[in-house]
């Protein structure tokens, strides 16, 4: 099987042929993100600070409630969670009210007071809840419950170190972690959601995931549209310090031999599964290589 052989030969390749293979495949798909982020700037009219806060919820739902969380911006926009970001609370509130989760069934004694303030909120800025039936609440890791996740993203968005200029400045994982992380109020400590799912912190995988699939293409977003290599390289070089997703596309060529120690090295190998998938052998740098040996 041609798809085996690569993986296998891959797996051979000396340090530098290596690496030119990985560089490829990484720019590729570093390119097709940032450019997905681009468009999301276009139809927020170029408001940096909106695309930031749409793709940091997409990525916040990822990957079962991406969908869910993307439509959950276009009722509660930046510029909402902005104007009431002096409180945290109310920003929660917010956003857990238009994504039509603040039941009883998840929250105790303190859902009058939400739903009254939601009642205001609501009003104020005319927004019109998603339905329960929009999420799937009964799939998944505990800890990816959208509410949760929601929490997490309204404490997110309430920080003031939350922007584009804090975004953009991020050079480390431990940045990431300062800017994104997220501590929960007394309140949220103190409440499991059904099945007893604590609504903690936002933990170290997610970070890396953040740091993957959200800093790392926004800031090659703007690299791009300011032409900054030298903001591009940084990216890069944050990319290089999240460590490796372990997944079954990664898997098909690390069970071959395939080194793979940073996420620079990971997302070469799911960019490259993916091309091995559609079959677009003329477009892959590894089967270039491979030629020219």
């Amino acid at each position: 099987m041609k798809t085996l052989r690569c993986r296998q030969e891959f797996a051979t390749l000396g340090t530098v042929e290596c690496s030119e293979v990985i560089d490829a495949l990484v720019t590729t798909r570093m390119s097709r993100k940032s450019g997905r982020v681009l468009e999301v700037w276009e139809e927020c009219l170029r408001d940096w600070n909106e695309t930031l806060y749409r793709m940091a919820a997409y990525a916040m739902g990822a990957p079962r409630h991406s969908a869910p969380f993307e439509r959950l911006t276009r009722k509660v926009s930046y510029l909402m969670c902005l104007k009431e970001r002096s409180s945290r609370f109310r920003v929660e509130v917010l956003l857990l009210g238009a994504s039509g989760l603040l039941k009883s069934e998840y929250f105790d004694d303190g859902l009058d007071l939400m739903l009254n303030e939601f009642g205001y909120l609501g009003n104020k800025y005319r927004v019109e809840p998603m339905q329960h039936k929009d999420w799937s609440v009964g799939f998944g890791y505990p800890a990816a419950h959208p509410a949760v996740r929601i929490v997490q993203l309204a404490g997110m968005v309430a920080k003031d170190e939350f922007g584009v200029d804090g975004v953009l400045g991020l050079a480390t994982i431990e940045d990431v972690e300062r800017v994104l992380g997220v501590t929960m109020s007394d309140y949220w400590c103190r409440r499991l959601l059904p099945g007893g799912v604590e609504v903690g912190h936002i933990g170290r995988d997610k970070i890396n995931m953040l740091a993957i699939n959200l800093v790392v293409p926004f800031q090659m977003a703007y690299a791009r549209t300011t032409n900054d290599r030298e903001l591009w390289n940084r990216a890069l070089n944050l990319l290089e310090q999240v460590p490796a997703e372990h997944n079954r596309l990664v898997g098909r060529w690390t069970g071959e031999g395939v080194a793979c120690r940073t996420a620079v090295e990971s997302q070469a190998l799911i960019e490259i599964s993916h091309m091995c998938d559609e079959g677009r052998c003329a477009d892959c740098p590894l089967e270039r290589v491979l030629h020219r040996a």
